[in-house]
């Protein structure tokens, strides 16, 4: 009897231990008025940026401390942050595309005909994507200048881009996925089995990966060969690859987080009996996070549950972690739930290199020169167009024209 007690009480002792050691890595939590749907983080965690259903963008310190928040005409769905945190880009239901600077300053705003998805920028902030609902997407430039848009033919849900801002994937309700250069050029369209809910890209470029709202997996080459298309079951929710592109995770409302190779294999499946809404991924695929049910999981590359934490406990009412993200130094996890966003520690920084990502001087002089021409193509088509109206007036003036 006195045994047993013991490894009672032991037990009990172990399941309070975890528990404090779960909540140690809570850095910070901080609400919002309404649900955080949508979070992003900078390289090491300094700022975490925030989108939320009460229309207001806001910036976090690592600390906690609110920087800014910017209030928009309709609800923050989207938002993307530069690893250094210079630079804040958000989408919004209110149709704007907006750009920040660290310190809350509005740089930029760029209209377009329907709610603002998905956005996704540069690691330098040169170059910007943002889906909408009116069927397109638009690249700008860090000035806010449109370089080009793709037209689809149904609501564009979510875009991403590699850190060079080379390459460009979209993921449309027309059932396809596209891979676009930085000048525009589709370099291949490919139809899938339903509509496209959440893409990826590898940092280089080499792989780029896609879920489907009804189960589908893709990982397709930048050539455009398919690699994998798998059904896994009833709603894939989110992809991830890591930064050389050999791991895949993928999430299922339906239940389940999927690890695989880039070949389409299938390294593992984990929290089966768990829906999953969220998933995230570090840059050496060793560390993968998932959001269910107020409910985030940190697990290894082999699977197996590091640790958990629930971020509200009521079961007559559960909601889903709509979004979160490891830093790229793997040191950090932010994610929402309901209208709180939550910060934790999750180990030792790892080194990562940005600078072979980043564009180098005279590819930076080339950029500048390609914005300075789009510039003047749209300053010489106004100037044409005047000249056309003046030309109008006048023939109208002596009866030629009507």
């Amino acid at each position: 009897m006195r045994k047993r007690a013991l490894l009672l009480s032991a037990s009990i002792l172990f399941l309070v231990l975890c528990g404090a050691v779960s909540s140690s890595k809570v850095l910070w939590d901080n609400d919002t008025e309404k649900t955080a749907y949508s979070v992003n983080i900078s390289k090491d965690g300094s700022f975490v940026a925030v989108g939320s259903l009460d229309n207001n963008f806001y910036l976090f310190s690592k600390e906690g401390d609110l920087l800014w928040k910017f209030l928009a005409k309709d609800r923050a769905l989207s938002v993307d942050i530069t690893p250094d945190g210079s630079y804040i880009l958000g989408g919004s239901r209110d149709k704007n595309i907006y750009f920040f600077s660290t310190d809350g300053e509005l740089l930029w705003t760029f209209s377009t005909e329907n709610t603002v998805e998905s956005v996704a920028v540069s690691l330098d902030g040169s170059k910007i994507i943002a889906g909408s609902d009116d069927g397109k997407a638009y690249f700008l430039s860090r000035n806010g200048d449109l370089f080009w848009k793709l037209e689809t033919n149904a609501p564009v849900t979510t875009v991403e881009i590699t850190p060079n801002g080379e390459y460009i994937v979209v993921g449309s309700n027309d059932q396809n996925i596209y891979l676009v250069s930085k000048s525009g050029e589709i370099l291949w369209k490919i139809k899938t089995a339903g509509e496209v809910n959440s893409v990826d890209i590898s940092f280089d470029g080499e792989y780029i990966t896609a879920g489907t709202k009804n189960g589908w997996i893709y990982i397709i080459s930048k050539t455009g060969e398919i690699l994998c298309k798998s059904k896994r079951n009833e709603g894939v929710i989110n992809v991830k690859t890591n930064s050389n592109g050999e791991k895949i995770v993928a999430s299922s409302r339906e239940g389940g987080v999927y690890l695989l190779s880039n070949n389409g294999q299938q390294l593992w499946k984990s929290l089966e009996d768990k829906g999953i809404y969220s998933v995230s991924i570090n840059p050496d695929g060793t560390i993968i996070a998932a959001g269910s049910m107020d409910k985030i999981y940190l697990l290894s590359d082999k699977g197996k549950e590091i640790w958990s934490y629930q971020t509200f406990d009521d079961k007559n009412y559960m909601y889903s972690i709509n979004s979160l993200a490891i830093s790229l130094d793997s040191s950090t996890l932010v994610s929402t739930s309901r209208e709180k966003i939550f910060l934790f520690n999750i180990g030792q920084k790892k080194e990562f290199d940005l600078d072979m990502y980043i564009l180098d001087e005279a590819e930076t002089q080339e950029e500048k020169a390609y914005t300075q021409e789009i510039a003047e193509e749209d300053t010489k088509d106004n100037s044409i167009k005047d000249t056309e109206g003046i030309i109008d007036i006048i023939l109208r003036l002596l009866g030629i024209k009507k």
